[in-house]
């Protein structure tokens, strides 16, 4: 039986600089808000549908993530969570009323992630994986807060006809052919167009219309919005599992949701994105989140040590340390990982869960350097897998979960240096190992 220990994880969402260093006994602290749900539970709000309008070649469309995918038809009529994907030389167009008009060409897949009339301002979410979808809007005087989502950028309709191409390894690229509509991705935000400026183009590349017009004939395939390499191979390898990926400008991070996760070891081990991969997975619909306190003190903030955590400001550290994405669930649970994707300071890891939102659920922790296991100790002594049910902690104990830690110090180099080590291997364990609840306590921090 693992014992459950309670920590407190301090996570600061105003400033990414300011950020709070997770805490072992201090009560708990406020913790990033959960995702808010995409149904309509006021009478005010009121639920829009999507009617398909016409189909060209090979279209299929579910209803859920865990429904099958059937042949799309003129006539369906679709609820929020609807997704459509087309074959070559392909194309789908569906309506969602009063004046909406979205067209998914060849090669593509599109999710109504949201669809409601909110006291007479329509809003719309389109979380779009890869392809090309064209969003025209005829406003007649109403209220729009639409926005289509790539994995590169989001674009933000307001009353004109546009359309987003995201297919990689091009640049994602947004078209106002006419009205005002605005690009963001995780670096800038560009509004462009307008009535009688013609049709105009920007990109994740360039900061205007006018410098993406110059630079058309160009097209570089190596921007990835600061990814390592590694970290690109997973996030296209959960995408290839049927998650969608935007990004949360409020929380300034890459969010996943949706699909499955690698599970066996041989799945795993080939899109672990550093030399150092600490592995959260759960297998409920939640939201996790997995914090490692790494051995480098943060002299900004005293005695504290730096910690990752999926945030803006502390998703990348100064010390290499660094998590790809904030993973919020879906009905077949989730993953998340923080890695250092070179050389990794020695010395002590510790490592928590946060449960956020959603049902309580088994879930994993391993830690690997390259595709070793490392071993995790905690009050149970030397796992090589921890095993645990991550759900809520009451805010008497703290607010979150501390699974165990992992010790790297390099015979002959003094504790800190920041080099790769060669760590014992050991077994793995299996994947269906049984989880177990863990008792609260408190503990003191390891000097």
């Amino acid at each position: 039986m693992l014992r459950r220990l309670a920590v407190s994880f301090a996570v600061v969402a105003a400033a990414a600089t300011t950020a709070r260093a997770l805490q072992v006994t201090q009560p708990s602290l406020p913790v990033p808000e959960p995702a808010a749900p995409v149904a309509a539970t006021s009478p005010a709000t009121e639920a829009l549908k999507a009617t398909v309008t016409a189909v060209q070649g090979i279209v299929q469309v579910r209803t859920a993530e865990d429904q099958p995918w059937q042949k799309a038809t003129v006539g369906m009529v679709l609820d929020q969570n609807a997704e459509f994907r087309t074959g070559p030389r392909s194309a789908v167009q569906f309506k969602i009323p009063p004046d909406q008009t979205i067209s998914l060409d060849r090669l593509g897949t599109v999710k109504v992630l949201q669809a409601i009339n909110e006291n007479g301002k329509i809003k719309t979410n389109l979380g779009m994986r890869y392809g090309r979808t064209r969003y025209d809007i005829e406003a007649a005087g109403r209220e729009h807060e639409s926005t289509i989502s790539s994995p590169s950028s989001t674009l933000a309709v307001r009353g004109t006809k546009v359309s987003l191409y995201d297919q990689r390894p091009f640049p994602s690229q947004a078209v106002s052919l006419t009205g005002r509509a605005e690009f963001r991705d995780a670096r800038k935000r560009i509004r462009f167009g307008g009535p009688g400026a013609g049709k105009l183009k920007v990109n994740e590349n360039t900061a205007s219309a006018a410098e993406a017009s110059l630079q058309e004939a160009f097209v570089d395939p190596g921007s990835a919005l600061a990814r390592t390499e590694g970290e690109q191979g997973l996030i296209a390898n959960l995408l290839s599992r049927g998650a969608t990926l935007s990004y949360d400008y409020e929380k300034g991070i890459k969010v996943i949701r949706g699909g499955t996760h690698p599970v066996t070891d041989a799945e795993l081990i080939p899109v672990l994105p550093g030399s150092l991969n600490f592995v959260l997975r759960w297998e409920g619909n939640a939201d996790l989140n997995l914090a490692v306190l790494s051995p480098t003190p943060d002299f900004v903030l005293g005695d504290q040590r730096l910690v990752v955590y999926p945030i803006g400001g502390r998703n990348v550290l100064r010390n290499g340390g660094r998590t790809g994405f904030d993973h919020r669930g879906g009905p077949n649970g989730g993953m998340e990982i923080a890695f250092w994707p070179g050389p990794f300071p020695s010395g002590t890891y510790q490592i928590g869960s946060q449960h956020i939102s959603g049902t309580t659920t088994p879930a994993t922790l391993d830690v690997f350097q390259g595709g070793t296991r490392l071993p995790i100790r905690n009050s149970q002594g030397v796992q090589e897998t921890v095993n645990f049910i991550a759900e809520p902690i009451g805010p008497e104990f703290g607010s979150g979960q501390l699974l165990g830690n992992v010790r790297i110090f390099p015979e002959g180099l003094p504790q800190g240096a920041s080099v790769p080590v060669k760590a014992a291997a050991v077994k793995p364990t299996s994947p269906t190992a049984k989880p177990t609840a863990a008792p609260t306590g408190k503990v003191r921090r390891p000097r």
